[in-house]
């Protein structure tokens, strides 16, 4: 397998990852507040607080999806020396960048932590 082909089949899961991440985060936060306006008396203080809590970390979830996603792809991503590699020299936001431009970014940045080990 190349590094094309992988990097494309990376982005390809990443990107599922941040749709069903997103749609996870929603629902919650939707879940939460209809809870909040229709049984605010009906729900007890310490499940009000754990649902405030929970739809906070929803919110930074939402704000940080790329990283979130990245996060779970690389968690659960197969595990070989090319993805590590690949996985190791990215980024979140790479997903969002052409293929061969994430490749070149990948090398150069190989390329700068072999500079930094070197001194």
């Amino acid at each position: 397998m190349d590094e094309i082909s992988a990097l494309k089949a990376m982005h390809a899961k990443q990107h599922t990852f941040r749709k069903v991440s997103f749609f996870v985060f929603i629902i919650i936060i939707g879940l939460a507040s209809v809870g909040f306006v229709v049984f605010p008396k009906v729900i007890p203080g310490v499940i009000m607080q754990l649902m405030m809590v929970v739809v906070m970390g929803a919110v930074f979830g939402l704000v940080f999806l790329d990283r979130v996603s990245f996060v779970l792809n690389k968690k659960t991503y197969k595990k070989d020396i090319l993805h590590n590699y690949l996985f190791t020299h990215s980024h979140p936001e790479d997903m969002r960048k052409d293929v061969e431009l994430v490749q070149a970014l990948i090398a150069s940045r190989r390329q700068a932590a072999k500079e930094m080990r070197r001194g």
